[in-house]
C-alpha cells in the first residue's frame, strides 16, 4: 500500500463532510427524528415554523421539511451546508427548506427575530462551546430567533459520558475509508479532545490522510438550565437521551426542552 500523504489538523468537518453519513454518523439525526415526535407530543410547539441549528448535512432539517414544516438549517461549515443543499435539492420538500451559513452564537441576519415555532440543536453540538460565554450565546441567539411560546430542544454530552464512556481509541474500517478517533479527557477543565483521523482511497491507487481535532466540553445542568433562564427560555423538562425519563448519574446525554415566554407573561 502507497504511504499516504501527510497531513495537519485542519478546521473540522473541512474534510469530513462528504464521508460524515457514510460513516455512521446518519443514524443519530435519524433517532433524533424519531425522538422529536414523542418530545413535540408532550411539548406542543406552537406553529410548524423550524430551524435545526448546527445542521450539519441537513438530516433533521430535510425529514422535518418532508413532514410539512418549513425549516431553515443553520451551519457555520461551508463543505457541510454542500451536502445538506445538495440532498435538498432532490428532494420534493426542498421549496421548504433553506440553508443558511452563519454561526450560532452571533447569527445575525441570517436568523429573522421571532420567526420560528420550534428551534433545535442537536448530536452535542452545544458541547463544542467551550466557555460559559460561548454556551450563553447560542442561547441568547436561539431565544431571540424563537417566537413567543416558542420551542427549543437542544442535547449535550454529560461529563460521565465524556470521561468514563467515550473510549480512548476507536476505529471505523469500510470500502473506501478508514477512521480513527483517539480522546483524552482532561479532569480539571471537563473537556475531550479527540483526534480525529481519516485515510480516503484504496490499496490499488494509495490514500489521502486528513486530521480534524474535535473538543467537547461538559456543563453541569444546573449551569445549563441558569443560562437558558437567563437567555428568557424556560426550561420545561431535562430527559435522559432519547427517553422520557429523568437523567441520572450514568445518563451519557441530556435532551433539554424550554420554552420561550408568551409575549407580555
Amino acid at each position: 500500500m502507497p504511504p499516504a500523504s501527510p497531513a495537519t489538523p485542519t478546521a473540522i468537518y473541512d474534510h469530513y463532510a462528504p464521508l460524515y453519513d457514510s460513516s455512521g454518523q446518519l443514524r443519530f439525526a435519524l433517532l433524533t427524528h424519531l425522538y422529536l415526535h414523542d418530545l413535540l407530543a408532550r411539548h406542543p410547539a406552537p406553529g410548524r415554523r423550524a430551524v435545526d441549528l448546527a445542521c450539519g448535512t441537513g438530516t433533521l432539517a430535510l425529514q422535518l421539511a418532508e413532514e410539512g414544516w418549513e425549516v431553515t438549517g443553520l451551519d457555520s461549515s461551508a463543505p457541510m451546508l454542500a451536502q445538506a443543499r445538495e440532498r435538498a435539492a432532490s428532494s420534493q420538500a426542498g421549496e421548504r427548506l433553506r440553508f443558511v451559513l452563519a454561526d450560532m452564537r452571533w447569527p445575525g441576519e441570517a436568523l429573522p427575530a421571532a420567526a420560528f415555532d420550534l428551534a433545535t440543536c442537536t448530536y452535542d453540538s452545544l458541547n463544542y462551546m467551550l466557555t460559559e460565554e460561548d454556551l450563553a450565546a447560542c442561547f441568547v441567539a436561539a431565544a431571540t430567533a424563537l417566537a413567543p411560546g416558542g420551542l427549543y430542544v437542544a442535547d449535550m454530552n454529560t461529563r460521565h459520558f465524556l470521561e468514563f464512556d467515550w473510549g480512548t481509541c476507536a476505529i471505523n474500517e469500510q470500502p473506501g475509508y478508514v477512521q480513527i478517533e483517539r480522546s483524552h479527557f482532561d479532569p480539571s477543565n471537563a473537556t475531550s479532545t479527540m483526534l480525529l483521523t481519516g485515510f480516503v482511497g484504496d490499496d490499488t491507487s494509495g490514500y489521502t490522510r486528513f486530521d480534524e481535532l474535535h473538543i467537547e466540553r461538559a456543563y453541569p445542568p444546573e449551569t445549563v438550565d441558569a443560562l437558558l433562564a437567563a437567555a428568557g427560555l424556560r426550561v420545561e423538562a431535562r430527559y435522559d437521551s432519547f427517553t422520557t425519563s429523568p437523567p441520572g448519574p450514568q445518563t451519557q446525554r441530556i435532551f433539554w426542552v424550554a420554552r420561550k415566554a408568551m409575549a407580555g407573561a
